[in-house]
């Protein structure tokens, strides 16, 4: 990011020092290009900074009210107003500096020159267009490179979920609960057999994708939790799902990130019918809260982390932004950044 911000910084430096030499020669009481006398140093001084602060201050009044590639029009008509500005402020503080202290004949050449203005803004505009395409393939290539590394990330994470549904372990385990329903129950085994068929399902269907409607990843995680819920018994494990969202086709998660929670809550902690373990699911405006009451086992197991690790940095790569986690009040709670179709655009370009 820093790279990326000084390499703006210099093209635009450098960009406009070149059309600040083409002003100094359109004008004639400059000896030559480089004229280092106390007016000369004063134009070069003032152009660059007046101008460097145009183009910044322009960034920000873009975030702020456009989306140019949905708002081309409007964003020209703009930049055209706002480049007349500040050529008019050129023009205003250029001739009244330049007559009232270093007592340049200007002639009749009033404060409001036509010819200067339109000059200096056909140079704004096309330096504004080189500066847009620059920006372009700068963030193009840096996309390309976070795919790319989201890729790998996701490669690893979507192996290690992979593994963790079709392992024989989690398949006996589930087999063994399986043949125990078909005797004693026969509706909720047809459930176990329709969710388990689900949870292969999403594992192989989205195996190769970055990011996952926030829906599926609930689905999923249910499909999973019924799964552990059935083996551990009913009253041992129970989950509040308080996701409240007007959309959850607009939202987006990495592949397995609930599952993987849910999981490692399951891992880490004890549960039994006398201290059942409650796992929760709310979210703000901005994230997503995943935790659950601490219920610690009498051997203690040794996290190395890495699930985790990964995860925050699956989100990183999404949406620049990676999970946080903490203890509050003996609870374990994970916050998840909230993903929208816009975040993706701007990170991967989605």
């Amino acid at each position: 990011m820093k790279n990326k911000k000084l390499k703006i910084f210099l093209s635009r430096l450098l960009l406009i020092y070149g059309l600040h030499l083409i002003i100094k020669w359109g004008d004639e009481t400059f000896h030559h290009f480089f004229d280092f006398t106390l007016r000369g140093i004063y134009f070069s001084t003032f152009v660059i900074i007046l101008w460097m602060t145009c183009i910044y201050l322009l960034d920000y009044l873009k975030k702020k009210w456009f989306v140019s590639r949905k708002q081309p029009y409007t964003y020209l008509g703009f930049c055209i107003a706002y480049g007349y500005i500040f050529a008019l402020i050129t023009n205003i503080v250029y001739r009244y500096v330049d007559t009232n202290y270093f007592e340049t004949d200007w002639g009749d050449i009033g404060y409001f020159n036509p010819m200067l203005i339109l000059g200096i803004l056909v140079l704004f505009i096309s330096a504004l267009s080189f500066n847009e395409y620059f920006q372009a393939e700068l963030s193009a290539k840096e996309s390309q490179i976070l795919t790319e590394k989201l890729k790998k990330e996701n490669a690893i994470a979507h192996y290690k979920l992979l593994q963790t549904q079709i392992e024989p372990h989690f398949l006996f385990n589930s087999l063994s609960v399986l043949s125990s329903l078909v005797h004693q129950d026969a509706g909720l085994s047809s459930d176990f057999i329709i969710r388990l068929s689900r949870l292969l399902r999403f594992s192989m269907t989205w195996n190769e994708q970055m990011f996952v409607p926030l829906k599926e990843e609930v689905d999923f995680m249910l499909d999973y939790f019924f799964l552990m819920q059935t083996r551990f018994g009913n009253s041992s494990i129970t989950l509040r799902n308080n996701i409240c969202i007007p959309s959850t086709k607009d939202f987006f998660l990495p592949p397995g990130t609930l599952q993987t929670l849910m999981e490692n809550v399951i891992k880490h902690n004890s549960h039994s019918l006398e201290i059942p373990l409650t796992v929760y699911l709310y979210n703000d405006e901005k994230f997503i809260y995943f935790g659950n009451n601490i219920v610690y086992k009498s051997k203690k197991i040794n996290s190395t982390g890495i699930g985790l690790k990964n995860l925050s940095q699956r989100f990183t790569l999404l949406c620049g932004k990676g999970i946080t986690y903490n203890i509050q009040k003996n609870n374990f709670v994970v916050r998840l950044p909230v993903i929208t179709k816009n975040i993706l655009h701007a990170h991967i370009n989605y």
